[in-house]
């Protein structure tokens, strides 16, 4: 009995290592390196044309983070995968001139890299999510306040700024904020938005402060131009006249020597 239970067991354990082996090469039979390829250059496809949709507004970021998240994804599968033929990453690389998937590939991460998305964005031990981060969450809902206050009923062009000053410094001072944190840059998404509102702010409510700088401007002029007429006719009435100096002939010297 005990001999039946033993060749039991060892025609199971070969009929599971058996299946694991053919698991595993079927696994590696099943990597397709084109196939891998034509993954990433959908990813990037689809990547670049997000940026272009949402590239005003600047949007880059916020819409397009799990198109990027896939143009990654897709760069690492190919540099990790093989086939017969070794690492799928190495056909298509250092073989021309062009460079073409390392040029495209190459673009889309600078693209990224430059509007300073990462900070938009948390990070999972070094690897990007597409989860909004603290300073990104607290920024989108003071900028809610902030339009939720210009869009009530009672407000106008008029009394903007005195009923929505609260939530527009609040907005303000937290942006300075980040950006003092943030030295290496803030995510553009969010660069844009400031912008946008500070125009916004500045065009509605700095105009009253343009009037006072006009009449303190004119009366800087004006005083100025009084400061320079004063000089000037100072130097006009002052000025002396100098004085005949006679010049002595010989005949007066003749004269003058004779009498002695």
């Amino acid at each position: 009995m005990v001999i039946v239970m033993m060749k039991l067991l060892l025609i199971c354990f070969i009929i599971v290592v058996s299946v694991c082996f053919t698991s595993t090469e079927v696994n590696e039979a099943k990597v397709n390196c084109t196939e891998l390829n034509n993954n990433l250059a959908n990813a990037i496809a689809s990547f670049s044309k997000c940026a272009i949709t949402y590239s005003r507004p600047i949007k880059l970021c916020e819409q397009c983070v799990n198109e990027y998240i896939d143009v990654s994804n897709g760069y690492q599968n190919m540099s990790a995968s093989k086939d017969e033929d070794g690492v799928c990453l190495d056909g298509y690389i250092h073989l021309d001139n062009l460079e073409i998937l390392e040029t495209l590939y190459g673009n889309a991460n600078e693209l990224w890299n430059r509007a300073n998305c990462d900070k938009c964005f948390q990070m999972d031990n070094g690897t990007l999510t597409n989860v909004s981060s603290v300073e990104t969450t607290t920024f989108n809902v003071l900028f809610t306040n902030l339009t939720d206050c210009i869009k009530q009923p009672d407000v106008n062009a008029t009394t903007v700024c005195q009923n929505c000053a609260k939530q527009y410094n609040e907005l303000n001072k937290f942006y300075i904020a980040i950006s003092y944190e943030n030295r290496g840059g803030v995510c553009m998404d969010v660069v844009d938005v400031m912008n946008g509102t500070r125009g916004y702010w500045s065009s509605n409510c700095c105009k009253f402060r343009h009037r006072n700088e006009l009449g303190f401007i004119i009366s800087t002029v004006f005083i100025s131009l009084l400061t320079i007429l004063f000089y000037i006719l100072t130097k006009v009435c002052s000025q002396k006249r100098a004085p005949v100096i006679l010049k002595q002939t010989r005949f007066s010297g003749s004269f003058c020597n004779s009498a002695s």
